[in-house]
């Protein structure tokens, strides 16, 4: 090796800033999972009719990635399998039933989701060590609504996020190439 060549690789060995990112955003209205769970805490039962859900953030029409169910997917979605008591279904279930076409469900999870490959540059692009930390939250809501009128509303979710990943390949670069040597059958 040269000796012009070796400052530049001293140089990257400590350039943590050229390690890729990525952002993992389900387009939404919120900022942060207190702001989702707060816009859906809105949401009243039995009183709260489709435009104010919309206004909250929640509209099917615009918001990416809504997922709409009809009535039988709404009643798997929430009930046990197999059904216990009638008497532990909840009435705007009950409700979702009886209407049967009239009854949609509304499914979205907003997130926000960042990744982010932190550690020495050179130990990740010659695939030695790659550690990798996301962070972000993730919001699910659930919406059921019979003849424009909320009638039940279910949410889930992980307020934050924060996972690290350490990938360490004693081999660098050379690891897994006998897999790519191997004759196709």
């Amino acid at each position: 090796m040269k000796l012009h060549v070796l400052p530049i690789f001293i140089m990257l060995a400590g350039c943590a800033s050229m390690l890729p990112t990525s952002q993992q955003d389900v387009k939404n209205n919120w900022e942060n999972f207190e702001q989702a769970k707060q816009a859906y805490d809105s949401i009243v039962p039995f009183q709260t009719d489709m435009a104010t859900v919309r206004q909250l953030g929640f509209d099917p029409s615009v918001t990416p990635n809504v997922q709409i169910l009809n009535h039988s997917q709404v009643v798997r979605a929430v009930l046990p399998s197999p059904l216990q008591e009638r008497a532990a279904i909840p009435q705007g279930i009950l409700d979702c039933m009886k209407a049967q076409d009239g009854c949609v469900g509304y499914f979205m999870e907003p997130s926000r989701i960042d990744r982010k490959r932190v550690g020495n540059f050179m130990l990740d692009f010659l695939n030695f060590k790659r550690d990798t930390v996301t962070t972000g939250w993730k919001f699910g809501a659930l919406i059921v609504v019979v003849n424009d009128k909320v009638v039940f509303k279910q949410w889930s979710g992980r307020p934050r996020i924060e996972e690290t990943e350490l990938r360490r390949n004693p081999l660098g670069p050379l690891q897994g190439l006998g897999e790519g040597l191997r004759p196709t059958p």
